[in-house]
């Protein structure tokens, strides 16, 4: 198939901006400030906004004349002002119009920091309004729930000399409202060497569980399921420290400490780092447990001085893994649904025909399973409705021979489909929604095989998610094994747009065991697939059938009888409404098919 590439590639993010980049060959570079644990965005006071948040930045490589956060020492620490440039009305999020900062400003925002809106106009041309005011700093308040994007700087980002970040709706609105209630203070920037007590550790180099999503049929103990710990600490101080300790646990599903180990009496001079993992002579053991119960774990790190943190926030950090009865994934199960949820949306810059996000499959005792078909979220550009949108779904054997991501022999030339199907989506409401697509088929996996699942878009207006709670930096570089992929217009990348932000897709699997219910089944299928208002039902058996036609919410949208003379019958579906059914055949014999087929 396509070659893979080890040169530089470029990306749209979230629908709109661009330039990250990556390197196949292991290196990644970010526009993002969130690689560096050291640039922070945080809240000083009062307490209610006292962290980190998650945020961008806008650095001068970019087009913009801001301060370089890069070095040490470079940040802004004031109270907040929130823009007002006279405009009437409420925007399409329900916030005021004025408070997008378009039009010269008419509040005085000498000594604070801008908090604008993003929403009609350039980047550029709202800090250089809040700058044209007085402000010392910039936020710009992202449209969407956990996203925030590279910003362009536009017509006039060069001119503007102060910090510029964003941060998304849910952090914007809560420190908004708690400014209702008096001032807010946060810092904008790098706090190296700003306190004399400061250690850390970053999102970036931390070892994280292999998959955040393991099915129990490859869990079902130690052996079969375990990972390796370790963190990078950081000194962002300006003192020496000699009593700092690291600290890893792991709480099971109900609440059970089943994991807690630390390594004590690390030295550090002002400004250094030290690695804790297996490699060094400063590690962890590795967690595994002799048997799994079903739910979601969480893994804590937690660095400790000895004395008091001038700087407390970045001491922690936590992540989850999740044993599951029916979903593969690298990416972490959302509270709430159970399901890996897409954070941000992305697609290549370069794309003209298809785009793909993919997950790799490979595992020693992956015959356990069937691969039935795949989860996944999808959002549009502004503007463009999503329903009736189709997204085709793939299952490949990748057969190409390599060791790992320093494997010369790396490609993506021999990829045999074992699987497919497509889903439609049915309302526009499921934009940014994690939604499930069948395979035609479930399909048996096996050991030791390497496989690709890949749901693919031809759209040029469609985003794929990605899960932005998961980084898996140095799990690239510890266990060197593509994780997920993309694919565009043919050519693959195998750690897609970078291993900080893997896509929220997950393999939904099943038991791979012959049971009863199996040896009276026989296959079926149906062409053409997609269909239009003809379709062709083709069954491994003859006679009299019955066809019932179910949706995916299990109701019955068509019944019919089927004359399988010759193992097929022609019927009409243009009543269906468009979008994907199951087709449940019963023969004479008793014997059933059941297989998914797609109207257009």
């Amino acid at each position: 198939m396509a070659e893979v590439t080890h040169f530089f590639y470029t990306l749209v993010s979230t629908k709109y901006i661009t330039m990250k980049k990556l390197l196949l060959t292991l290196s990644v570079f970010a526009l993002s400030a969130l690689a560096y644990a050291q640039v922070i965005t945080a809240g000083i006071s009062p307490q209610n906004i006292v962290g980190n948040y998650n945020f961008t930045w806008a650095q001068p490589g970019s087009g913009w004349g801001c301060p370089d956060f890069n070095i040490p020492g470079t940040f802004v620490e004031d109270t907040l002002m929130v823009v007002d440039d006279g405009s009437t009305g409420i925007n399409a999020q329900g916030n005021p119009i004025s408070a997008e900062g378009c039009n010269p400003l008419i509040n005085d925002l000498t000594g604070k920091i801008a908090v604008i809106f993003r929403n009609t106009c350039e980047f550029g041309a709202k800090a250089m309004n809040a700058q044209n005011a007085g402000a010392v700093g910039v936020i710009i308040v992202n449209r969407n729930p956990g996203e925030v994007i590279a910003m362009g700087a536009g017509a006039q980002g060069a001119n503007v000399t102060i910090p510029v970040v964003m941060l998304d709706i849910t952090d914007g609105l809560n420190i908004i409202a708690e400014m209702g209630n008096g001032p807010v203070v946060m810092f904008l920037g790098n706090k190296t060497g700003l306190y004399p007590n400061d250690a850390g550790i970053s999102g970036n180099a931390t070892l994280l569980p292999r998959q955040a999503m393991v099915p129990s049929q490859l869990a079902q103990n130690g052996t079969e399921y375990n990972f390796d710990l370790g963190a990078r600490i950081y000194n962002y101080g300006n003192q020496a420290q000699n009593a700092v300790s690291l600290t890893a646990k792991v709480i099971n599903p109900t609440g059970v400490e089943v994991y807690s180990n630390t390594v004590n009496g690390i030295s550090l001079a002002a400004g250094d780092s030290i690695d804790v993992d297996p490699t060094s002579a400063n590690n962890l053991p590795n967690f595994s447990m002799p048997s799994y119960t079903a739910g979601t774990y969480t893994l804590t790190y937690s660095v400790d001085l000895g004395v008091a943190d001038d700087y407390a926030a970045d001491n922690t950090l936590s992540t989850t893994f999740t044993i599951t009865d029916s979903l593969y994934s690298f990416a972490q199960a959302d509270p709430t649904t159970g399901v890996p949820s897409g954070s941000n949306y992305y697609r290549p810059s370069t794309n003209n025909q298809t785009y793909s996000i993919c997950q790799v499959i490979d595992n020693p005792n992956a015959s356990r399973l069937k691969a039935k078909g795949l989860w996944f979220s999808a959002t549009a550009a502004a503007g463009v409705a999503i329903d009736g949108e189709e997204i085709a779904l793939y299952l490949y054997k990748w057969e190409d021979p390599f060791a790992d991501l320093n494997d010369a022999n790396l490609a993506f030339n021999t990829l045999t489909e074992v699987a497919n199907g497509y889903y439609y989506f049915p309302s526009d409401t499921l934009q940014g929604v994690s939604v499930y697509g069948a395979f035609t088929a479930p399909v048996g996996l096996m050991d030791n095989q390497r496989y690709l699942a890949c749901a693919q878009t031809v759209n040029l207006s469609v985003y794929l998610g990605h899960e932005g709670n998961t980084n898996l930096t140095w799990n690239e570089l510890y266990y060197a094994q593509p994780m997920a992929p993309i694919e565009n217009d043919g050519s693959y990348f195998a750690v897609g747009f970078g291993s900080d932000i893997p896509n929220s897709m997950a393999v939904s699997v099943g038991n791979n065991d012959v049971n009863v219910a199996e040896l009276n089944t026989v296959s079926g299928k149906a062409f053409p697939n997609p269909a239009n208002d003809l379709v062709t039902v083709s069954i491994e058996g003859e006679g009299m059938a019955q066809l019932i036609i179910t949706d995916v919410a299990g109701k019955v949208a068509m019944a019919t009888p089927l004359n399988l003379a010759t193992g097929q019958d022609q019927i009409n579906i243009e009543s269906l409404e468009a979008g994907l059914y199951i087709f449940n055949v019963t023969l004479e014999n008793g014997k059933t098919a059941q297989f998914n087929v797609v109207k257009k």
